[in-house]
């Protein structure tokens, strides 16, 4: 009965810990700046090569251009 117990305690424990790692995750992905404007229509779409601003490296955002999510330099401004 203490074993049950405890062990209960010990999923109980490590799910919490599982969630608040994801939300530290979603947190850190985004990183600044904008992505560029594109205006083009698409005859289709492709195959992305990033899925969240993390994947890119450096100051890279992840950004739909050019007909497909992709790492981009990001605009500082909007203007």
């Amino acid at each position: 009965m203490k074993l049950s117990s405890l062990s209960l305690l010990a999923v109980t424990i490590l799910l919490c810990l599982r969630v608040t790692q994801a939300n530290l995750k979603k947190e850190v992905q985004q990183k600044p700046g904008y992505c560029p404007e594109f205006f083009l229509s698409c005859a289709f779409v492709l195959l992305p090569r990033c899925r969240r601003d993390g994947s890119c490296k450096g100051s890279r955002k992840c950004c739909f251009y050019q007909c497909q999510r992709q790492c981009v330099e990001p605009w500082t401004t909007l203007d």
